[in-house]
This record gives C-alpha cells, structure tokens and sequence, in this order.
C-alpha cells in the first residue's frame, strides 16, 4: 500500500479521485487590467458560482475570481454526497426553529428540505455533466437507532422534506450488508462528481455573461467611496457589492472569517473500478451514511465502480495509513463479504461548520457580505447560503433571508476550538465509530 503524505489545503486538484472523469473547466484565463461590473464573487467553487448565476438571472453584471480554477479548492475535492440536512449534533427541524424562531426556522427548514431537488433541477436545467445520481441512504445499525431517527426525519415532513424509512428486507436492495436493521432513503438527496459539477457551473455562468477568472487571487478589497476595489494578481475589479464564496480558503484576505466558524478537515480515499463495480457491497449504487457512526462513514460508489470513502482528519500530515486506520475497521464491519479493497488515491479539503449546524451570512462591511458554516453536508447548505447571499446582492431586505445576517466577528475561543476539534474530538470519535 502506497503511503502519500500531503500538506492540507495545497494539493493540486489533479490528486482528486474526481478528475479522472471530470470534463475539462471552460477557459478561465487570468484577469488582466481592470474591468467595472455590478458585483464581484471571490470563490469559483459551487457556492460562488450559484451566486454568480442567480445575479446574471436577475440582470447583474458578475466577475469571479479564483486563485486557482473553478473547483481547485473544497468543491472539488468532497465526496459529492447531496444529503438536505443540516450539520452538527445532527440538528432537528425542531431544534432549529427553537432556536431561530418560527417564521425564520420554519423558512430555513424548508429551503434546506428542497435544496437536493433544487440542485438536480439546476444541473438538469443546464445540462451539466456530472454523474449526478439521485436517492441517498442513511443507515440505522439497530431496531431502535431506526426508530429514534425515523422520529427526527419525519419532522422534515412538516418543511416539505421526503423521506421513507425502509426496513432490512427493503436495504437488501441497497446494501449487502448484515450489520444494518433498516434505514431511512431521501430521494432527493443523492451523488454528483463534485469536481464536475463545479465545472459544469462555471460553464453555464460563462454561457450566462459572467465573467470567470482563474489564476487571479484577490490580494486586496478596499472600498473607494461607494465602490470596491478588488487588487488581483495582475489586475483589478470595481464593483458595487463584493460577495466572498471561498469557505474554508478566504481567510487570508478578510482575517475574521479564520475565527467566524469552526474549521474541519476532511480527507478521501478512493480505490481503482472493483471488479464488480462494486454491485456486491452497494447493488443500489445510491450513496450512504451510517447514522450511528460516532465520526464520518459514508461510503459511494463512483459512475466508474470506485468505492470512495471520506473520513475526519485528525493532527499530523494526511498519509494513507492513517486514513486506512480510520476506515479499514469501518468497511470490514459494515461489509465483511468484501475482500480488503485496495485504496490508490487520497485526497483533502477543509471547510467550516458553525456551532449549531447553521450557515452564516456575515456582514464585513458596507455591501460586502460572506457565507460561513455551510459546508461539509452533501453540498446543500452551500447551495441554500448562496442562493440567500444573492438576493443581499440585489437588495432584498434582511427580514426576507432565509438564514440570519450578522456582522462578522469571531466567535468566543475560536482557536482553542479548532486545535480541540481537530486533537482531540476528531481522533476520539474516529476511533470510537
């Protein structure tokens, strides 16, 4: 077994298990001189590139910029799962509306339980080639666990979310394993190549009139009366409303969104086409996550018959033999009919999570706004924050956002936060599985 070790955040996209089925991005040449438009996008992943689409819908003249290509950075790099769900603690409907209050919680409940059927509609829509596959399937290890989390998915049901719990005679169909009691199957959630998708999108915004520039890192953002100044590498934009999409990576340049939220890294590994393709472990060839799984196990076989697998970084350098060490146990459990696969690739991104799950809209200054927390579960809330980071951009009124604003501010003891999740949560709940 090849041992890879590979600094996180700065492998080049050409590692990702993704790109040998992704189609090439359109060209994206490097911005050069300066150029006046209505609005500015720093980020060319899927999040960034939904903004950009929703305001050229809308009239807007739209740049985005990327210090790489569209895809390079968490977009490109996920497991591309489609799971309409919130993150963290395994938030409720219910939980969220406490929380955020009944008009408010009751609006993000429901455009988090569409955003899986939004987004297939989207990549219908444009005709992106991304190997999206609808249906997605959470796994229950025990009678009662189905039980306990059929009662959480059916308060989806109130916001317009579709779910079915199935029982093991039904899984069979799925998974071939016999270590689940049931599971609860979310057709609207589903698997895409994520690098693909990223792709895809910037192709359609570039049909769409916008204006997608790769190798252009933003160095600077500086408002000159009631315009920005976005400084690049080798040139500049004047824009009205400056939006950043860069989740994980825009720290550099707005230094409060590195305390804003909560970072994760997360890797995945990936084997060559199994024999099979795979039919004797998922025969469904839908996606699926073990509920009960203390960590991340949430294995997918790819349009190629790969089996992919993510899991949560702990401390050190990513090397495959600790990734192995993470999941190796957890595919011997949930399937031991498989012959050990043998894994050829590994990959990493980051992305941030808030306290409560939630995405964050965050004010930095006059028209200019970010979206935090709103990665990491199955491209949904990326996609629901973009869409509301959108419609600041054409002015809509807070109180017609479906997820809070606020200006930006780092939160209580964020670094402490960090250096706990990643030393000692992350390692404690990869092994406990």
């Amino acid at each position: 077994m090849n041992s890879i070790q590979t600094p996180l955040g700065h492998e080049p996209i050409s590692t990702s298990h993704w790109s040998r089925t992704a189609p090439a991005a359109p060209p994206c040449p490097a911005l050069e001189g300066t150029i006046a438009v209505d609005c500015t996008i720093i980020g060319a992943g899927y999040s960034g590139l939904i903004m950009a689409l929703e305001l050229a819908a809308a009239g807007r003249s739209v740049v985005v910029l990327d210090a790489e290509a569209p895809g390079w950075a968490a977009s490109g790099r996920n497991a591309g799962h489609v799971a309409p769900l919130f993150w963290g603690a395994k938030k409720t409907p219910r939980q969220i509306v406490a929380a955020y209050g009944d008009d408010m919680g009751a609006r993000m409940n429901r455009m988090v339980a569409d955003s899986g059927r939004w987004l297939f509609d989207l990549i219908d829509r444009h005709g992106i080639a991304c190997d999206a596959r609808r249906g997605y399937l959470y796994l229950a290890r025990t009678e009662a666990s189905l039980a306990k989390h059929r009662e959480t998915f059916e308060e989806w049901s109130e916001f317009g979310g579709v779910f079915e719990a199935i029982d093991c005679t039904e899984l069979a169909r799925h998974v071939t394993s016999p270590n689940y009691a049931g599971g609860v199957w979310l057709p609207n959630g589903g698997l895409v190549n994520p690098l693909a998708l990223s792709r895809g999108l910037a192709a359609a915004a570039v049909r769409e009139g916008v204006q997608v520039f790769g190798n252009s890192r933003a160095v600077s953002a500086v408002k000159d009366g009631e315009v920005w100044r976005i400084q690049t590498t080798q040139g500049a934009v004047r824009s009205r409303t400056l939006l950043v999409a860069a989740g994980g990576y825009a720290d550099a340049l707005f230094p409060v969104l590195r305390k804003a939220a909560y970072t994760v890294h997360c890797g995945v590994i990936a084997t060559d086409p199994l024999p099979d393709k795979g039919t004797s472990t998922l025969p469904g060839r839908v996606p699926v996550a073990d509920l009960d799984d203390k960590a991340v196990f949430s294995p997918a076989i790819d349009a190629e018959g790969c089996l992919a697998i993510s899991f949560l970084i702990g401390p050190g350098d990513l090397e495959m033999r600790k990734a192995l060490k993470i999941c190796a146990p957890r595919i011997a459990k949930a399937f031991p009919q498989l012959s050990p696969p043998e894994f050829k690739r590994i990959w990493a991104g980051k992305f941030t999570i808030t306290p409560d799950g939630a995405p964050r809209l965050l004010r930095l200054a006059d028209n200019a706004f970010a979206a935090t927390g709103c990665n990491g579960l199955g491209h949904t809330l990326g996609i629901s924050a973009a869409r509301e980071l959108a419609k600041l951009a054409l002015g809509v009124g807070k109180d017609a956002i479906n997820f809070r604003v606020e200006d930006a501010k780092p939160l209580p003891a964020s670094s402490a936060a960090n250096w706990l999740l990643r030393h000692v949560a992350f390692p404690l709940v990869n092994r406990a599985g």
